[in-house]
């Protein structure tokens, strides 16, 4: 890992040169600072070079994260530099060994996996690469053998992603799923854990758990009920499709039996990115869902669940540069800068009067996201009205929640002021 005015340092010619590549024109303001600064501090002049790295326009704020992220210049590149490599040299691809697959879907990326199981505490056997979080979920799913009449607990707030999979095994296979109602914003950790408690029953196998739910920004004390849930037998999958490149993740610490993601949101991988980690001793009893040449081959770990035909290599390059990106800013640093800009807009906030805050704002329960509403405004009023008023790009989460508002990196001090001063004067002129 590079010192911080090594890295940061590679900014100014990174930038350049990939502005280069990309055929883009350099802005008037673009030119590099000189590097390294006397004194290194973690101020808005080091977050402003590093929004350079991205290809939002300058006047324009992008507060939607939590549907995709924005890929920085260094993914896009890796990107692009191999689907050229692949269609220029696809000749020279002859099956021998030594010579690099030019597809994905029936290797196990061993070096891909290592890095994001370096990056979010498991091992590399204990990972499969996905399309997504959806994917993902489905292969618990499907692959748990649970019996008819046992019971999966989950939210009423389920991404469709996370609970269809549920759903479609109890049409199919007559397990029953028990929906527990979260309160919208709740009040603190122990109130959402004594939802799953006191829905318990000696019929119960499966905890169906959301780190963050994606509409409402709540944030679940995993760990303690994963250690709740071992304690008791039951198995416990997290939706963490929100998570991975928002907060640090260390698999062995939550405790829970199984985790998946969806890195092309705030680890700012490529569309199509996605992961799955099941904890080695519960691997030989989750089945494959999709089936190629080794998917009944037990001794190559999660390997045996990404056993899924043609893919594109090139999206796992980009994948790879994602997590380098991650790491050479730092994962302590990405999520103590998104958490400061969302605890700004929040402070914030809370002094417009005419302002609901749907989303968590107990300090156990916030994340980077906050759901609020404008009173006598709705949802996708507000959306547009930002939009247009500003720049300001958030999510209508329809009404009573309002818009969605994701602060990330490539997202300024600047940026959350103006989401501030707009609305107030939407007030005004209300």
């Amino acid at each position: 890992m590079l010192d911080r005015r090594s890295f940061l340092g590679s900014f100014a010619s990174a930038a350049l040169l990939s502005r280069a590549r990309l055929g883009a024109t350099p802005a008037p303001d673009a030119a590099p600072p000189a590097w390294p600064p006397a004194v290194f501090q973690d101020d808005e002049s080091y977050w402003r070079t590093l929004r350079r790295e991205f290809l939002i326009p300058p006047d324009e704020a992008f507060f939607n994260t939590g549907t995709l992220g924005s890929m920085p210049r260094v993914v896009l590149q890796a990107v692009s530099d191999d689907m050229n490599q692949v269609a220029g040299t696809v000749a020279h691809w002859n099956y021998k060994a030594g010579t690099p697959d030019y597809i994905t879907g029936y290797n196990p990326e061993t070096d891909l996996r290592t890095a994001l199981a370096t990056l979010i505490g498991a091992s590399p056997d204990e990972l499969a690469l996905t399309q997504n979080a959806t994917v993902a979920m489905n292969y618990i799913a499907n692959g748990l053998p649970i019996e008819p009449g046992h019971e999966v607990i989950l939210t009423n707030l389920e991404h469709p992603g996370g609970r269809q999979g549920w759903e479609l095994k109890s049409k199919r296979y007559g397990i029953y799923v028990k929906q527990v109602t979260v309160p919208v914003p709740p009040e603190n950790p122990q109130q959402l854990i004594d939802l799953y408690l006191n829905a318990t029953t000696p019929q119960t196998r499966v905890w169906s758990i959301p780190h963050l739910t994606s509409g409402q920004a709540i944030r679940f004390p995993v760990e303690r009920m994963c250690a709740f849930a071992k304690d008791h037998g039951i198995f416990t999958v997290i939706d963490g499709a929100q998570c991975c490149g928002h907060f640090q993740l260390d698999m062995k610490k939550i405790g829970c039996d199984a985790y998946y993601s969806s890195p092309h949101k705030w680890l700012l991988a490529p569309a199509g990115s996605g992961l799955l980690y099941i904890t080695a001793d519960k691997l030989p009893g989750v089945w494959a869902t999709l089936a190629s040449a080794t998917w009944d081959d037990y001794r190559s770990g999660a390997y045996r669940l990404m056993q899924i035909g043609t893919g594109n290599r090139s999206m796992l390059k980009g994948y790879m540069a994602a997590i380098e990106f991650h790491n050479r800013i730092g994962p302590a640093r990405v999520e103590a800068r998104i958490m400061a800009l969302a605890d700004r807009l929040r402070a914030g906030l809370q002094q417009i009067p005419q302002v609901t805050i749907h989303s968590p704002v107990h300090p156990e329960l916030t994340s980077g996201t906050t759901v609020w509403s404008l009173a006598g405004t709705s949802a996708g009023d507000l959306m547009d009205g930002l939009w247009d008023r500003a720049k300001v790009r958030c999510r209508s989460m329809g009404d009573p929640l309002g818009v969605r508002q994701c602060c990330h990196i490539y997202t300024l001090m600047d940026d959350v002021d103006r989401t501030l001063e707009t609305a107030r004067r939407m007030v005004r002129r209300a």
